[in-house]
């Protein structure tokens, strides 16, 4: 979609990265990326199962969706693939829906829950926990001037979850420390109330240089909508707030 219509792009919930490291926890050795181009996006589901599937792979077994399409104009389907199988003699597997609270686990249904600040809820559908990777940048150090330094993280994807104050845990390396993370704009500090979205993390009872430093922001519960203040000072008086409210969760949900 991004590639043949971007106007209509949904974007992905993690990155390329992240899918390769769930493979593998799985059990899946080996993993194929073939990049999408317009003239991949040409090729006909026939050519598909014969060129990169039969002449590459050989396969005995191929394992798919129930809602699996493939080929130009998405003209390969379920029908298709079990008569070719069948001819092939490769044995077809079809994973079918997976239900939860009595609807189908999807990535739309979770990008939904993540843009209304549901994240439980799209932690529960993920079986794990939603989090946003990046590289930490140095910002305006607004922060620190107001005693609350932040790791200004560049996020890896392009979808964002909904625009506020998270509780959230922030992993570096193999630690994870609890935190407080504001995803938006900084209205306080734009005239105009707009500007480009930054992910801003302030890890409680910690002090050391982040940047250049890869991070995991992980969403745990989600606090309050962004707002514009009237001054510094208001600002100040609700980060401590909001930290407090954090601090009450961590204590009531002591993570490992």
């Amino acid at each position: 979609m991004k590639v043949l219509h971007p106007e209509r792009a949904t974007y992905r919930l993690f990155d390329l990265k992240d899918q390769q490291e769930q493979f593998e926890k799985r059990g899946i050795e080996n993993v194929i990326i073939e990049e999408f181009t317009r003239d991949f996006a040409k090729v006909t589901p026939q050519e598909f199962l014969d060129n990169y599937v039969l002449k590459q792979l050989n396969p005995k077994t191929l394992v798919v969706g129930h809602d699996f399409n493939f080929g130009a104009d998405r003209a390969g389907n379920i029908p298709f693939l079990e008569k070719y199988c069948a001819e092939k003699g490769i044995r077809l597997i079809i994973i079918p829906p997976f239900q939860f609270e009595g609807s189908v686990v999807s990535s739309t249904r979770i990008r939904e829950n993540l843009k209304n600040g549901e994240v439980q809820k799209a932690n529960d559908l993920l079986a794990r926990t939603y989090y946003l990777r990046g590289h930490v940048e140095k910002g305006f150090q607004r922060g620190r001037t107001i005693g609350v330094p932040t790791a200004n993280v560049h996020p890896d994807v392009e979808f964002i979850p909904r625009q506020g104050v998270y509780c959230t845990l922030t992993k570096i390396g193999a630690h994870l420390h609890p935190s407080i993370t504001n995803i938006g704009v900084n209205p306080t500090f734009q005239e105009s109330g707009r500007g480009p979205v930054k992910i801003e993390t302030h890890l409680f009872d910690f002090d050391a240089q982040l940047y250049g430093i890869e991070v995991e922001v992980y969403l745990l519960k989600f606090l309050r909508d962004e707002k514009k203040f009237s001054g510094i000072e208001e600002l100040k008086n609700q980060i401590q707030n909001d930290m407090a409210e954090a601090r009450k969760y961590f204590d009531e949900h002591p993570h490992s």
